[in-house]
Parts: structure tokens; C-alpha cells; sequence
């Protein structure tokens, strides 16, 4: 088995089945789900886009019978499986059907199909069949094949409880970095093996070119050291690994490797573990609790427990993909500050992608049209960036720490990585950049699709499915862009202050901490330097202000006291006095 990710696409007019098999190949790191359509059109359609990497196709048999895109006539699935091996004769096919004539499924397998299965089998042969075929070998059903019996034998020891979701996790960002690297690598020794060695230039290019092969081997080695999965190890029995030893081994022109090879593959190393580390303790503070425990509310929050902690894994996991991909573009310490915009925009973008899905279309309660969810959100990117992403703090120094292994600033003070403060604020930090990307996420689903009755039992918590509570759910959030833009931000800049969300056992919750925002302070204007000047002014006159009451009242408490109150206490005396001389004048006095 090798490690490559493989990428599905499901064509099965059932719904149903559709659900329940993106929900059972979602246990298996190596296999994605990346479309699922229930007719040919949706089918053809899905695969016309270029940029598209489908590395298998899951086709039922008996799917119903559609338009096509090019022409009048209905395909059903036998026609569109002659269509798709018309036009994509090297992308693989597995028919998954109920059972089917003999007949039917000879002329499916004359047209090239790779693969035919019965919806009825067992899970662990289905999963043998999908894994064999996406590889690019056949498999026949039950029938007598050698090929099978080396793939039953190869997963016999496969555990029967499903795989935790810090395991998936770590394997997916295991498969990711070993394909980024191994496109790059192919790329390089390409260049490399065109390369004319009778010319000083190419000669010059090949000493570069071997140079970067050996560093994306070294990438390649330390990746699989640092996050192969613990469990499934047969799933990496057959990558081919490198070890520090034979970095060079396979380079066509022999140079010699530097010994600072070494000394940046233990600084590689440590970096990488690091963030592993953090990687792992945020992933198990994703399982705990997530409800909102603080005063202000999240766009989050209209989500139900286990769309928002998906909302957050994709969003973790993207964050991780563009970390990656910063290390293989070689970006220089100077060039982080111009790309932050960009970076952040990058990791939005694919995190709508990836939990809505490219293909997830709706219809509008009075239009019998669908539109494209991702297409319509994805163009609120300016009013994203403007409301969450140019606002999430501390983003330069948190990748600039992760990256170069720069000091993370802490109340003005250098810390070093790896040590226990830096890691509790940079936990801190990827914290807030994941709650405020999947903010960012939903914001624009409740400006367009709020009230979409599928959307509102797809995504939202039970108790918020109610028109009248959705717009009091959104007018809330209304009230809190006000206040932020007019009075909190302001006042927090004033302050020297950034407010940050956090992970904790209980739930979401408020962190304040100290931040030099100077530059922020000169550039306010108009309600928020005014917000700005009415707090200098109160903290200028407050504690006089305090003084003069505090001292009036001092006065005030003692006329009452001492003047008003003891002239009343000597006029009640004396009255009392008078009143107790004319009782005892009146009382009449025994004669003797």
C-alpha cells in the first residue's frame, strides 16, 4: 500500500448511500471524498474542470438517467461510464452496484472499466477494491484473482476500532507534506536531468539543483520521522524512506554534502517537533467542550457541536498546509511582513473550500436556479479581510517563530522557542487565528444563506433554527461590529491591549493581554479618537473629580453631623426635658 492520498469522486443517485459512504471513508486517512453528484450531468460537469484531481471514480450502475451537458439525450450509467472512459481513459473506475445482468457488466468492463463491486459487500473487501483500484490495478468482484488475495493479506492486521481523530489528523498533515515534497523533488530532478553538464552555466545549475534535491530529501526523511502515525504502521511500510546516510544516493552528479547539512537538519528538526507539539495539544483541546464562555458573541456559535469542530479541524489543518508551503517557497525572514495579507487570505479561502465543498449548491427560496455557495462566498473576501483577518493579532511573530526560529515577544519581554512561555502564548495565538478564521468562514453564509432552510438544518444548532431567532442571533453580532469599531477597538489600542479567544476544558473563552499598539493609536480618527480623548479626559478628571466629592461629602457628613445633628439632638433633649418638667409638675402630690 503506498502513501498517497487518494481522491474520490462518488456518482450514486441515492442520497442516502452517498451520506453513509463519505461518512465511513472518512475514517481512513488515505482516501477523500472530494465530490459526491447523483446525476451524469452533475458527473461531467464535475470533472470539466481542469484543476480537478480525481484520482478514482465510484460509479453505481443503476445511477438515474439525466441530460447531458453536450447534448438532448439521457445518459444512464452504463452510457456515462462509455463517456467517461471516452474522455478520461487513464482516471480509474470502480462500478459499486446492486447486482447487475451478466451482460450489462461485461460491456461496462469492455469499455475499460477498472473495477466492479456489489453494494453488499463486506466493508473490509470494499475498502480493498477502492484502495486497489485507485493504485491502478483490477479488481473483479469475488472472482479469482491473485492480486486480491496479496491485498486481503496486506490488511489483515488493520484494527477493528476506528481510527482517533488526533491519529487522522497527524496522517493527513503526514500525507500532505510527503506529496508537496515529492512534486517538488520531481520537479527538481527533471530540471536536473536536462541540465547540459558541457556548459559552465548548466553545470553551475546542476551543483543548485542537487543541492535542492538533497534538502527535500532531508525535508522528506524528517517529515516521516517526526509525524509518521503511530498506528496503521503498514501504511508506511512501503514509502520509501531516506535516511540521513543516503541523502545523495540517487543524484546523477556526485557532490559532496556539507557537514552545515547536518546542523540544519537537528535545527529542522526541533522547529518541526515543536510544532507538533502545539499541533497536538490544540487537536486535543478541539475534542473538549467548545461553547462560547464569553461575553462577546461568535459567528461560531449558530453551529452545531460537531459542524464547529470540523469548522476548526479544517481550519487547523490548513493553517498547517500553509506553514509547508512557506518552508518549500524558501520565504526570507523580510519577505514575511508583505505576505501576511495574502497568507491569511490563502487559509480562508481553503477552509470555505473544504468545509462547504467546491460542488455544494443551493436553491433560493423564490428562484428555481442554484447557485454555487463556495463562488458566492468566496467574494466577500474584502469585507472578510477587513473584519477578521487584518485583525488577528501577532500573526508575523507567531509564523516568523514557527518558520525561523525567531523569539517570540511576550509582555516586551524575547522568549525562545520551545520554551514553556513561548509555547503557551504561540498555543495562544493559533487559538485565536482558528477561531477568527472560522468566524470569518460563517459571516458571509449568514449574510447570504442565513434563512436557507437547508443550510439552517445542515449547520445550525437546534435551538437557533427559528426565523426570529436567527435575526436576533445576527442583529446581536450587528451590535457587537458597532461597538467594537466605535468603542472597544479604540479603547483597547488606548489601553495597550489585544483581546484574544482560547481553548480551554470548559469551553471558549477571553484572554486580554498586554500589546504596544502606538502606531494603531496615531492612526485613529474621527468617533474613535473621540472614544480615545474622552478616556484621557476621564482619567484626567476622574480621580480629582473623586477628590472634590470625596471631600464634600467628608464636609458634607460633617455639618450633618456634628452641626445639624447635634442642634437637633439639644432640641429634642430639651424638649423631651420640658415635656418630662410639665408631667411632674402635673402629677398631684400626696397631703401629709
Amino acid at each position: 500500500m503506498s502513501d498517497e492520498l487518494y481522491r474520490l469522486l462518488l456518482i450514486d443517485s441515492d442520497r442516502i448511500f452517498r451520506m453513509g459512504m463519505r461518512s465511513w471513508l472518512a475514517q481512513f486517512a488515505d482516501l477523500e471524498v472530494v465530490a459526491e453528484v447523483d446525476t451524469a450531468e452533475a458527473a461531467l460537469e464535475c470533472l470539466s474542470d481542469d484543476a480537478r484531481d480525481i484520482d478514482l471514480i465510484l460509479l453505481d450502475l443503476n445511477l438515474e438517467e439525466s441530460a447531458s451537458e453536450v447534448s438532448n439525450e439521457y445518459l444512464s450509467g452504463l452510457e456515462l461510464c462509455q463517456q467517461l472512459k471516452s474522455r478520461y481513459p487513464d482516471l480509474p473506475i470502480l462500478l459499486l452496484s446492486s447486482p447487475q445482468p451478466t451482460e450489462l457488466v461485461a460491456i461496462a468492463l469492455r469499455t475499460g472499466v477498472e473495477g466492479y463491486c456489489l453494494k453488499g459487500t463486506k466493508p473490509e473487501e470494499l475498502i480493498i477494491a477502492i484502495r486497489q483500484v485507485a493504485s491502478g490495478e483490477i479488481y473483479l468482484g469475488d472472482r479469482d484473482n491473485p492480486q486480491i488475495k496479496q491485498s486481503k493479506q496486506a490488511f489483515t492486521n488493520l484494527p477493528d476500532e476506528p481510527v482517533s481523530v488526533v491519529a487522522i489528523i497527524r496522517h493527513n498533515f503526514y500525507l500532505s507534506g510527503l506529496r508537496r515534497i515529492d512534486r517538488a523533488l520531481g520537479e527538481v530532478k527533471a530540471g536536473l536531468e536536462g541540465a547540459n553538464p558541457q556548459q559552465i552555466s548548466d553545470r553551475f545549475a546542476q551543483l543548485v539543483l542537487a543541492g535542492q534535491v538533497r534538502e527535500l530529501q532531508a525535508a522528506r526523511w524528517l517529515i516521516h520521522q517526526l509525524w509518521k502515525p503511530s498506528k496503521r504502521p503498514h501504511i508506511l511500510s512501503q514509502s520509501n524512506d531516506v535516511s540521513p546516510t543516503n541523502l545523495a544516493s540517487d543524484l546523477s552528479v556526485e557532490v559532496a554534502t556539507p557537514k552545515v547539512e547536518i546542523s540544519g537538519i537537528t535545527k529542522e528538526s526541533n522547529i518541526l517537533a515543536i510544532q507538533a507539539s502545539l499541533w497536538d495539544r490544540t487537536v486535543e483541546k478541539l475534542q473538549a467542550s467548545l461553547v462560547n464562555l464569553s461575553r462577546t458573541p461568535l459567528e461560531i456559535d449558530i453551529l452545531k457541536d460537531e459542524k464547529k469542530r470540523e469548522l476548526l479541524y479544517i481550519a487547523l489543518r490548513q493553517v498547517e498546509q500553509s506553514l509547508t508551503e512557506l518552508r518549500f517557497s524558501e520565504i526570507q525572514p523580510d519577505q514575511l511582513h508583505d505576505q501576511i495579507p495574502t497568507i491569511l487570505k490563502n487559509i480562508w479561502q481553503e477552509t470555505v473550500i473544504n468545509f462547504f465543498g467546491k460542488y455544494y449548491n443551493l436553491s433560493y427560496p423564490l428562484n428555481t436556479s442554484e447557485v454555487n455557495v463556495v463562488d458566492v462566498l468566496l467574494k466577500d473576501v474584502a469585507i472578510v479581510q477587513a473584519a477578521f483577518l487584518n485583525k488577528i493579532p501577532q500573526i508575523e511573530n507567531f509564523l516568523s517563530h514557527l518558520l525561523f526560529e525567531t523569539e517570540l515577544i511576550v509582555n516586551n519581554a524575547n522568549l525562545a522557542i520551545g520554551t514553556p512561555e513561548a509555547m503557551q502564548r504561540a498555543e495562544l495565538i493559533l487559538d485565536n487565528l482558528l477561531i477568527q478564521i472560522a468566524n470569518g468562514v460563517i459571516q458571509p453564509l449568514l449574510n447570504h444563506f442565513a434563512d436557507v432552510e437547508e443550510v439552517k438544518h445542515k449547520f445550525y444548532r437546534y435551538n437557533l433554527l427559528p426565523t426570529r431567532e436567527i435575526e436576533r442571533f445576527r442583529n446581536d453580532l450587528s451590535w457587537k461590529y458597532r461597538l467594537e469599531k466605535y468603542i472597544t477597538d479604540p479603547q483597547l489600542i488606548f489601553e495597550s491591549r489585544q483581546v484574544l479567544f482560547a481553548f480551554a476544558n470548559s469551553g471558549i473563552k477571553q484572554v486580554s493581554i498586554y500589546a504596544p499598539r502606538s502606531q494603531e493609536l496615531q492612526q485613529l480618527e474621527g468617533i474613535q479618537l473621540a472614544v480615545t480623548l474622552v478616556l484621557e479626559l476621564q482619567d484626567a478628571i476622574a480621580p480629582r473629580l473623586k477628590s472634590a466629592i470625596a471631600f464634600l461629602g467628608s464636609g458634607f457628613v460633617y455639618v450633618l453631623t456634628n452641626v445639624i445633628g447635634r442642634g437637633i439632638g439639644l432640641i429634642g433633649r430639651g424638649v423631651l426635658q420640658g415635656i418630662g418638667t410639665a408631667w411632674q409638675e402635673s402629677r398631684p402630690r400626696n397631703k401629709k
